[in-house]
């Protein structure tokens, strides 16, 4: 089978993953509520932003189409972490219940047991809908589309989802030293939801400097959506590092995930 030629780590996440999408996939009528379900909760984000241009004409000297890649870039990065991470959120819950305690006697990478615990039929409305309007906004886009520009937005999007689940696993980790973990991961959504639909240097350069090397919002969509509108000169930091912020993504991902492992090993049954 095609699996077994694919290395460990990954071959037992994919065996997983099916097992988890082939027990929802069953509930076909759950599947069809989680579909509109995910598309609703995003779109709505979508459809506020279109109510503000139409009062306001511009945000931050944005206009429709320049916002809507934005959103577009968003939307998708927030599908490439949802789709395969989502099940970071169940990381409090898997701890304080004992289920985690289960985890550990399978000969799998406990990460890998927690992402693909359950599929969560959201993420297929977030995944439509995220596809839909990269394509739709990139063809308004005042960009002139090229096969390196096209490479860069994948790059962007790959990135942007890493970064947003480097957070959730940073945040989620301290569950297993009793923080408030599950409180503060949706917080985290929250945040990304509402505020990386805007040019953040409407917040200021304060603000801007915040949501970058603090909570690293910029890093999801913002840089990487000005750089390919050639919106550099806009922002208070050096051009390259605008450029290259789709790698932002590869340099926390591995981070957080040794972080993760590290802080499991604090782990404590409740049944202890």
């Amino acid at each position: 089978m095609a699996e077994r030629r694919l290395p460990g780590a990954l071959r037992a996440w994919w065996v997983l993953e099916r097992a988890a999408l082939r027990a929802q996939t069953q509930y076909r009528a759950n599947l069809f509520v989680g579909l509109i379900g995910g598309l609703t909760y995003q779109g709505i984000n979508v459809v506020f932003l279109a109510l503000l241009l139409n009062g306001f004409g511009l945000i931050g000297g944005w206009g429709f189409a320049e916002l809507g890649l934005l959103v577009g870039i968003r939307l998708a990065a927030h599908s490439f972490y949802v789709m395969p991470f989502g099940g970071l959120l169940e990381t409090t819950q898997l701890v304080r219940g004992g289920d985690f305690d289960l985890l550990l006697l399978r000969p799998v990478d406990r990460f890998i047991q927690i992402i693909t615990r359950r599929f969560n039929v959201l993420t297929v409305g977030d995944g439509l809908l995220g596809l839909a309007a990269l394509v739709g906004f990139g063809l308004l886009a005042p960009v002139e589309w090229t096969w390196w520009r096209l490479g860069y937005v994948v790059a962007a999007v790959v990135g942007g989802g890493l970064v947003e689940t480097a957070v959730q696993m940073v945040i989620g980790s301290l569950a297993f030293r009793g923080g408030g973990a599950r409180i503060m991961q949706i917080q985290a959504d929250r945040i990304v939801t509402t505020f990386g639909i805007y040019p953040l240097t409407i917040f200021g350069p304060e603000g801007l400097l915040f949501l970058c090397f603090v909570f690293p919002l910029g890093f999801v969509a913002y840089l990487p959506t000005t750089a390919l509108l050639d919106r550099v000169a806009e922002v208070p930091l050096p051009a390259w590092l605008v450029w290259a912020s789709p790698l932002m993504g590869w340099v926390l991902f591995p981070l957080s995930l040794v972080l993760f492992h590290r802080m499991s090993r604090h782990y404590q049954s409740p049944g202890a």
